[in-house]
């Protein structure tokens, strides 16, 4: 029993019940209906409705394409300036100043930056690059400085080249790291790709351009925003359990 309560599925989903009955609560305190907090049943019922649509598949897909696209370049100069830092302890020092500006300065400082330069459409792409490029940044050099010195010294007696000791060895070795920072990267990329959308006024489909859309509808209701969230949310717990899976099977194999 005590196995069971203490299981990480047990937890998760105990968590999962907390929220559910916090949501409630709190609903049920501000007594304003739609205006101020929606019912978890207003907001579930709604939801349901949202998926009956293809208009909410086609905004999910596009939110979810925009996020990728960020997040891809991100992860590449990530991988790049990353691996280089982590090797050469030097370059960790000359790029701090820039991780810590670009970790720094709010997101809506970005948001108006971009669109000046590229437009609603591709702003929010590039806004989720520089938001997730430090996290993903980070995480490669800790995983790298995390590798055993005992490895790093093998691969200096057996003088392997840079790119091979950096590919076939420390970077397998840091892959619970770069999981962690692509997890945490990627659901903070996704909620700003959505924040993004709804404050560079994209006008392509996107869950902050359907979000828009209703608040111009009926600004006194806020179901279609928690509705729009809680699909976010899905997305994102997703995400988690699949990593989850993933850096399982990397444990067992490894």
């Amino acid at each position: 029993m005590k196995r069971f309560i203490t299981s990480n599925a047990f937890l998760y989903t105990s968590g999962l019940v907390f929220v559910f009955l916090l949501w409630l609560l709190i609903s049920a305190s501000f007594g304003q209906g739609n205006l101020v907090f929606p019912s978890p049943a207003e907001t579930f019922s709604f939801t349901f409705e949202l998926l009956g649509k293809s208009y909410i598949y086609q905004c999910l897909g596009m939110t979810l394409w925009r996020t990728l696209q960020g997040f891809g370049y991100a992860f590449l100069l990530a991988f790049l300036f990353g691996t280089l830092a982590g090797e050469i302890k030097p370059l960790q020092r000359f790029f701090k100043p820039l991780i810590l500006v670009l970790k720094s300065v709010p997101t809506a400082a970005f948001v108006f930056f971009f669109l000046v330069l590229s437009g609603t459409s591709r702003a929010p792409i590039w806004i989720v690059t520089l938001l997730a490029f430090p996290i993903l940044y980070e995480s490669f050099v800790s995983g790298i400085n995390a590798v055993p010195q005992e490895i790093k010294w093998a691969s200096r007696i057996d003088q392997a080249r840079f790119l091979m000791k950096v590919l076939k060895i420390k970077i397998p070795l840091a892959i619970p790291y770069i999981l962690l920072g692509v997890l945490n990267s990627f659901a903070l990329s996704f909620k700003t790709e959505i924040m993004a959308e709804i404050v560079a006024g994209q006008t392509n489909p996107g869950l902050g351009s359907a979000i828009r859309v209703y608040r111009n509808e009926d600004p006194s209701n806020l179901t279609p925003v928690f509705a729009i969230a809680l699909i976010a949310i899905t997305v994102v717990l997703l995400v988690d359990l699949l990593t989850t899976i993933f850096k399982a099977i990397f444990k067992r194999y490894a």
